[in-house]
């Protein structure tokens, strides 16, 4: 008969579990930690009269029957999912428990990070009595049953108990049922519940249920407690019912998991629970340490890949921070607590675009202060943009500042120039090294504008953050453009004190807007004619990328500051420069020398003597005004005129063959060849080429 259908305790509360979906990484890569789920869940709890049927034909594990005893990993014979995870094997120690992931022979306070069912907790031995399991039923609706039989308290080896925990397929039901056995004359301390752990780093409550009595309608507790009080009578059936729902995914992340290895695929970022980050371009960590990919991003949320890293949010002169990154000289400084991030399997929400929140939160005087970090990415971009979101609560008096910074290591190097270029608030500001192509910067987009900026040695982040008490937690906008500077860059943002969410998008840039590649020539050598101009850009066949303006120099390095109309020969190398991000691609060479046996000339004129009229006038013009003496003998100045109409010469095929007999002067249009053609006497000249006319 059911003695307590109605006795139920529905317990809502969030805790960490383990997310079984491997982050996609190449086969040569090693995987990131796996995601954990936030869940919410709700157990249920039912006691019942039944009958306690001693188990038949059960497989016996020796190693209980003893003081202390584990077993190792036993099969469950189906998939059993406890509401959180799914397992195929338990552990079962002498001390009435049941675990999944590992054995454990604690029969005080339970703790860890892994499930725990305790039929009858308490400081046990199975000696003289048998423990043993089965699986019983068919697909989809198998049971397990495991059963310490004729079990014994340390303190009283003459009196014995025996329990079963049930497992059922399908379901998230887990039974306890009783057999009293022989009466005890004294009462021991003995706990009966459900513990599921959960990662004590981040101030979440364990799921546990536990009973206050072992009566017919016993109470709860959400926490442990060890009663000293009587055994379960028999035949006793507690039921346990764990419904969970995820509302949400923390930890480990990785955006473009193919990606990072060349120019072409764009850049991957490794994302810890906490928004610390190690990013790869053309398969070089562009963080420092180099070595560090920061895979233990969920159990290690606030683990850093170098020196100083990090985020940091400062309520006042209360520093919460993500990593390590935080101003010199503060005092008791706190974590911020992760509170979600995006789902792993839905970071890539289309192909090719990515997007990831890392949502985290700190508390003081009562207040809750939200920060939420968006990286936004599209394949294969160079750059991921980052939003930073700051939720100021009412009630609010301080100044709410976030900085985010790291130790920079661009490729093939720690060392590296800073730079800042732009105005106010459009500002790109970072580190790049022409040597090596490596680039990485931080750009203004919109929202609120940073209060200071930093592009210099990375030991300086935190002494910058606190320089004085009015400028504290702002940047310095200090700026070493020595390439020897072993570089970090930060940005600080002032959020200010009035309640509300704002934000602050920016550009995290890690390749020069000019590109990789140098400009194209058609040749690597020009000989234009002696005393002529000339156009560089004529031997360009490339295209400048988008942003990015053609820049000639000299062999001085001069930039050449019309390119189109160059009179002097030497040496000229091209690139293209971005002016924004102030940084140039490759440069190709081009040599230019003169050609004098094209050169232009001109036999110098007669400057005196008279000045004859043109006497022989062909005209489509009204030129009455103009005389006409055709009788002049005097011959050889012609004048050819109109505004319609054209001068057309004899047209002939080849006329080295179809004119017989040449009469030196002549001129005709070789209609193959298509060009003017003149016989001199001895063979007919194409006018193809300039000469030196008088």
């Amino acid at each position: 008969m059911i003695q307590n259908v109605n006795k139920s305790n529905t317990i809502g509360f969030c805790f960490f579990i383990l997310f079984t979906l491997l982050l996609g990484f190449p086969a040569a890569v090693t995987a990131q930690e796996k995601q954990l789920a936030r869940v919410t869940s709700d157990i249920t709890f039912q006691a019942e009269s039944s009958e306690f049927i001693a188990l038949v034909g059960g497989t016996k594990v020796p190693t209980l029957v003893s003081d202390e005893g584990v077993s190792g990993a036993l099969p469950i014979g189906f998939t059993f999912n406890s509401g959180r995870e799914e397992h195929n094997t338990f552990y079962a120690s002498s001390n009435g428990t049941l675990t999944f992931k590992t054995g454990s022979r604690a029969h005080t306070a339970p703790e860890g990070t892994f499930l725990i069912l305790a039929p009858l907790m308490a400081d046990l031995q199975g000696s003289g009595g048998t423990f043993s399991y089965k699986t019983s039923g068919s697909a989809p609706n198998r049971v397990l049953t495991a059963e310490w039989h004729s079990w014994r308290w340390y303190y009283s080896p003459s009196k014995s108990v025996s329990f079963q925990v049930k497992l059922y397929e399908g379901t998230n039901i887990i039974e306890y049922i009783y057999d009293e056995g022989v009466a005890m004359p004294k009462n021991y301390e003995t706990a009966i519940g459900f513990y599921y752990g959960r990662e004590q780093m981040y101030g979440e409550k364990a799921a546990q249920l536990w009973l206050t009595d072992f009566g017919a309608n016993p109470g709860t507790s959400e926490s442990f407690i060890k009663p000293t009080i009587n055994r379960p009578a028999s035949g006793q059936l507690y039921r346990f019912t764990n419904i969970s729902t995820i509302i949400g995914y923390f930890g480990q992340t990785v955006i473009n998991a193919p990606g990072g290895t060349n120019r072409d695929d764009g850049i991957r970022l490794n994302i810890s629970g906490a928004g610390n980050m190690q990013i790869k371009r053309k398969n070089i960590n562009q963080i420092y340490s180099i070595s560090s990919n920061l895979y233990e991003g969920t159990t290690k949320p606030f683990e850093v890949p170098g020196t100083t890293h990090g985020l940091a949010l400062s309520i006042g002169r209360d520093i919460f921070k993500s990593g390590s990154l935080s101003p010199t000289g503060s005092v008791g400084d706190k974590y911020l607590v992760p509170i979600t991030s995006t789902q792993q399997s839905l970071i890539e929400s289309t192909p090719g675009h990515f997007e990831n929140t890392i949502k985290m939160k700190a508390e003081k005087n009562g207040l809750t202060y939200l920060l939420d970090v968006k990286y936004i990415y599209n394949y294969p971009d160079p750059f991921v943009t980052i939003d930073y979101k700051v939720t100021i609560p009412q009630g609010n008096t301080d100044k709410v500042q976030l900085a985010h910074g790291w130790d920079t290591y661009l490729s093939g190097g720690d060392n590296g120039p800073g730079f800042v270029r732009g105005t106010a608030p459009n500002l790109v500001m970072g580190v790049f090294k022409q040597a090596s192509l490596s680039y990485e910067a931080f750009q203004y987009r919109s929202g609120v504008e940073w209060s200071g900026y930093h592009s210099a040695h990375y030991n300086l982040l935190k002494d910058q953050l606190n320089r004085s008490v009015d400028k504290y937690m702002t940047f310095g906008n200090l700026i070493n453009s020595v390439a020897a500077t072993d570089n970090g860059i930060g940005i600080s943002i002032n959020f200010g004190t009035t309640p509300g969410t704002f934000n602050s998008e920016n550009a995290l840039i890690f390749a020069c807007e000019a590109g990789d590649d140098a400009p194209v020539l058609s040749t690597t050598t020009a000989k234009p004619c002696l005393g002529t101009s000339f156009n560089l850009n004529s031997y360009l066949t490339s295209e400048p990328p988008l942003g990015a303006v053609i820049q000639w120099k000299n062999a001085s390095g001069v930039i050449v500051p019309d390119p189109t109309d160059v009179t002097t020969a030497g040496t000229y190398t091209v690139s293209f420069f971005s002016d924004l991000y102030g940084c140039s691609s490759p440069s190709a060479t081009l040599t230019v020398s003169f050609d004098a046996t094209c050169a232009v000339c001109y036999k110098p004129a007669v400057t005196t003597g008279t000045v004859l009229p043109i006497k022989t006038i062909i005209s489509t013009l009204d030129r009455v005004d103009t005389p006409r003496n055709y009788a002049d003998a005097r011959t050889g100045s012609l004048i050819l005129e109109s505004k319609e109409k054209g001068l057309v010469l004899t047209r002939i095929a080849s006329p080295e063959t179809a004119i017989t007999a040449p009469v030196e002067g002549m001129i005709v249009y070789d209609t193959v060849n298509k060009v003017i053609k003149l016989y001199n006497g001895t063979s007919w000249k194409a006018m193809s080429q300039q000469a030196c006319p008088d």
